[in-house]
C-alpha cells in the first residue's frame, strides 16, 4: 500500500458535497397516503347510493299509466280509474299487493298479477270469472259464473247468447251451483237431451224443473236420479204423446212412478 503524501502548503480543499444516492427523501403526508382509497370508497359506496336516491325521486319515474291484458269484461277505463289515486307516486316506491286489492275491487276479476315497467307504467294482467249462466230476477238477468255465484247484472256488451237461464221457483236462498250441476248431470245421463237445456227452475236445494227443447212440456227432477229415472220416462214418452195431445209437465221426483198432468182440451 502507498503511504499518502503529505498536503502542500499551495494545495487548495474543496467543500465536501453528498453524492445524489444520498440525498435526503421527504415523508409523504399520511392524508396523501389515505386520498386514494378514500376516493375508492366513495365511488363504490357513494354512487350507488346516489343512483338509489335518484330512482326516487327523479319525476321520470312518477307512475303516469296502466297497461292492461286478459281483459274482456272488463273495461280498460275502470282499471285505470281504480289505480287513478297512484298516479303520481314514485314507481319504485309502489306497492304492489296494494294495486293488486284495488284491481280485485272488480265482481269480473277472480285474480291479478302486478308487475312494474319502468319508467312510469304498470302491467296488468288479469284472470276473469267466466259465465256460466244467467239468473232470472224481477230486477233482470245477472251473471253467474261457473260455480253458480252472482258476478254483476247482465249488459248487452257480456253477450251471453246460448247461456243457461237459471230461476228461483218457490226457493228463496239456495245454492245456485245445484243448478249448474243438475245441468251437468242432464248432459251425462242424457246429451241429446243435455244439448237442448234452455232454463233450469230450482225448486229447493235438489229439486229443479228443466226446460228443454227435446221434450214438449217441462221435467221435474230430482238430483242425482237423472241416469235411472230418464231412460223409464223415455220408454214411456212415445205412450204419452200418443194418448194425450197435450201435458203440463211430467214429474220425475218419485222413484217408483212418473207422474204427468195433462191439459186438458176445451170444448
Amino acid at each position: 500500500m502507498r503511504a499518502l503524501e503529505p498536503i502542500g502548503a499551495d494545495a487548495k480543499v474543496l467543500p465536501f458535497r453528498r453524492p445524489p444516492a444520498a440525498v435526503r427523501v421527504r415523508r409523504r403526508s399520511r392524508w396523501r397516503v389515505l386520498a386514494a382509497p378514500l376516493a375508492r370508497a366513495v365511488f363504490l359506496f357513494g354512487a350507488p347510493v346516489g343512483i338509489v336516491a335518484w330512482l326516487l325521486t327523479a319525476p321520470t319515474f312518477a307512475f303516469a299509466r296502466v297497461e292492461v291484458e286478459g281483459a274482456r269484461f272488463v273495461e280498460l277505463e275502470w282499471v285505470e280509474h281504480s289505480v287513478a289515486p297512484l298516479v303520481g307516486e314514485n314507481i319504485w316506491r309502489l306497492s304492489l299487493p296494494a294495486v293488486e286489492r284495488l284491481v280485485l275491487g272488480n265482481p269480473w276479476v277472480a285474480a291479478a298479477k302486478i308487475e312494474k315497467r319502468p319508467p312510469d307504467a304498470l302491467h296488468v294482467e288479469l284472470v276473469e270469472r267466466r259465465p256460466g249462466a244467467l239468473l232470472r230476477t224481477q230486477e233482470g238477468l245477472v251473471v253467474l259464473d261457473e260455480a253458480g255465484r252472482p258476478i254483476a247484472p247482465w249488459e248487452p256488451r257480456y253477450g251471453g247468447g246460448g247461456l243457461l237461464i237459471v230461476s228461483l221457483g218457490a226457493a228463496s236462498e239456495v245454492d245456485l251451483g245445484g243448478a249448474l250441476a243438475i245441468a251437468d248431470e242432464l248432459e251425462r245421463a242424457a246429451p241429446a237431451w243435455g244439448r237442448t237445456l234452455s232454463e233450469v227452475v230450482v225448486l229447493g236445494d235438489d229439486e229443479f224443473r228443466l226446460y228443454l227443447g227435446a221434450v214438449k212440456y217441462p221435467l221435474a227432477v230430482r238430483a242425482g236420479t237423472l241416469a235411472a229415472r230418464l231412460p223409464a220416462f223415455a220408454a214411456l214418452l212415445p205412450e204419452l204423446e200418443r194418448r194425450y195431445a197435450a201435458i203440463a209437465q211430467v214429474d220425475l221426483r218419485f222413484s217408483r212412478r212418473i207422474v204427468f198432468q195433462p191439459i186438458a182440451e176445451r170444448s
